[in-house]
């Protein structure tokens, strides 16, 4: 799938919420959204609040539009509810795990690093930022890869571990516990997954 690569603060302004944690986003120095005319606040109608909340969500797992239509027909067709389902799907993606580990300071960073073939998956390697772990899974780093993912996670950020994830720092290694509650996912915005979900079903 397609990934964003154009300027990342800008796309926080024209969200109007913060797509990485990090303190350029956290804290814009310019709160306007981009362009001529970004100081006049903007006027939606349903669709607009719709479509907003959608980009909302891919930009912070940095998908396209395809990959999360593909993910929201999976999670409507669960046996769990369908909102829960797609926070769960889009969680366990292999880039957003080493994301929450730590190992990464934003989605774009890990996503980088599991194309580069940094992270071997039960020990085996895998390539594919979009890969879905399971429960039990064992998460490493190829030894070569090692000193570079320690050194990104010297320079990340302090966030706290999530509880459905284990990690051993020495060994550079994670583990997935159980499959992520909506209590255990903490976005830096609200998403209003009714939204998204009427997008997709309009």
């Amino acid at each position: 799938m397609g990934n964003y690569c154009g300027p990342k603060v800008r796309l926080s302004r024209s969200l109007g919420v913060p797509v990485a944690e990090t303190p350029k986003h956290l804290n814009l120095q310019r709160t306007t959204r981009p362009g001529m005319h970004g100081f006049r606040p903007a006027r939606r109608t349903l669709y607009g609040r719709q479509l907003l909340e959608k980009q909302k969500l891919a930009a912070y797992y940095n998908i396209r539009n395809t990959q999360l239509r593909r993910y929201m027909d999976k999670a409507s067709k669960s046996k769990t509810n369908t909102p829960e389902a797609l926070q769960i799907i889009l969680e366990t993606r292999l880039d957003n795990v080493i994301r929450r580990l730590g190992w990464a300071r934003t989605i774009w960073q890990a996503r980088q690093m599991v194309a580069h073939g940094h992270f071997l998956v039960n020990g085996r390697r895998v390539d594919r930022p979009g890969f879905t772990v399971s429960t039990g899974d064992l998460i490493s780093v190829k030894d070569s890869s090692k000193p570079y993912v320690k050194a990104c996670t010297e320079s990340g950020s302090e966030a706290a571990l999530p509880a459905w994830l284990s990690a051993d720092m020495n060994k550079v290694e994670g583990q997935v516990l159980r499959l992520p509650t909506p209590e255990d996912i903490r976005l830096p915005f609200e998403v209003e997954f009714s939204a998204v979900i009427e997008f997709y079903t309009r």
